[in-house]
């Protein structure tokens, strides 16, 4: 497996993970996957997890505000295909990613988890992210096996080491 910038010819499988993710109902209050020219535009920096010319996986950060102040602020999302669960692709990549941001001068990253989804919860906890409280009933999900109920959210926030 290699970690690497994804490319546009990657849009199809990462368009793919990311509706799968959101079939679950526990990855993102989002109802439609993110195409190619939103992925693009929304996250600063990303990853894509290849092996054998498949991509598996992707872990990506956005900015939290265009606002100067916040400029090193991001949020960051972290999918993996259903057939790589459990083979350490989340820790992969989310770990490339927070060392990539790092590097690229980002000095805080925050993460916005359903409570039910404990892998997620588990992943971000491993790479270094703290619990800072539950937003209750943040938002109402549209769409889902949960379409209709108002949704708690886990918010974690990881602040660099090198800043």
């Amino acid at each position: 497996m290699i970690l690497r910038p994804p490319r546009p010819a990657d849009a199809m499988q990462i368009t793919a993970i990311h509706a799968e993710g959101l079939t679950t109902g526990h990855a993102s209050f989002r109802a439609e996957p993110v195409d190619w020219d939103a992925f693009h535009d929304a996250y600063a920096l990303a990853l894509v997890a290849e092996e054998h010319g498949t991509i598996l996986g992707w872990s990506a950060v956005a900015p939290t505000s265009t606002r100067d102040t916040y400029a090193g602020v991001g949020e960051v999302s972290t999918y993996v295909a259903a057939q790589a669960v459990g083979r350490g692709l989340g820790k992969a990549l989310l770990s490339r990613l927070v060392a990539d941001s790092e590097a690229a001068g980002w000095w805080t990253l925050v993460a916005q988890i359903f409570p039910e989804n404990h892998a997620s919860l588990a992943l971000h906890r491993h790479v270094g992210f703290d619990v800072l409280g539950t937003r209750r009933g943040l938002g109402r999900m549209t769409h889902g096996p949960v379409a209709g109920q108002w949704r708690d959210v886990i918010f974690l926030e990881r602040r660099s080491r090198v800043r």
